[in-house]
């Protein structure tokens, strides 16, 4: 009894297929990115939360900078005086303590314009079905109605409105903040040269 002998080898395609046995396309590797599943409108509003969360800490965060900032640049004045005094005793009689008088209280006013309050622009939200349910602007006016547009909220347009608002705010504080900083510089820059010009007490 004759035991024919099977390859176990893979069936090779040939190298020059003929003209009638045409060859299949190559299939590209499947990377699974374009059936990446889309988020369910919980994970949106959780993700929505979340946002709104961490650019209001970030808002808190530049207005506590401010605050601090600007204390400590008011009592940086003492010793900067105490310099200016020592260097010259009738240095408050001189025209340039005025101009650097009126920069240090333009210095300061920069610090606090960041804590200013920021109004959005009404232009962010125009595309989104916002109602305006998560931050009353007027109480009084919305009491009696509140309750009625309420039972029509639609919870994703409502957060994703704050998000877009929150966000307009901190880069405007976030542009405040900088403009503080660079006045500062500038301030103590002004009073370097202040004290280079009475040095000598002329």
């Amino acid at each position: 009894m004759t035991v024919e002998a099977v390859s176990q080898a893979p069936n090779r395609a040939p190298d020059n297929p003929s003209p009638d046995r045409p060859v299949a396309p190559a299939v590209a590797p499947h990377t699974g990115a374009d059936d990446a599943p889309l988020a369910t409108p919980e994970e949106r509003i959780v993700f929505l939360r979340h946002s709104i969360s961490f650019t209001e800490s970030t808002i808190r965060a530049y207005d506590t900078k401010s605050q601090i900032a600007m204390a400590a640049f008011v009592v940086s004045m003492n010793p900067l005086w105490s310099i200016l005094y020592a260097t010259c005793a009738g240095v408050a009689q001189r025209p340039i303590v005025a101009a650097m008088l009126c920069a240090f209280i333009a210095t300061i006013l920069i610090y606090g314009f960041v804590l200013w309050p920021i109004k959005p622009i009404q232009d962010l939200i125009r595309n989104i079905r916002s109602k305006g349910l998560f931050y009353v602007h007027d109480p009084k006016s919305a009491a009696s109605t509140y309750t009625t547009r309420l039972k029509e909220l639609s919870v994703e347009p409502e957060l994703a409105a704050e998000v877009l608002k929150l966000s307009f705010i901190r880069g405007q504080k976030g542009v405040r903040f900088k403009y503080a900083l660079w006045a500062t510089v500038g301030f103590y820059a002004f009073v370097f040269i202040t004290f280079l010009m009475l040095r000598d007490c002329r």
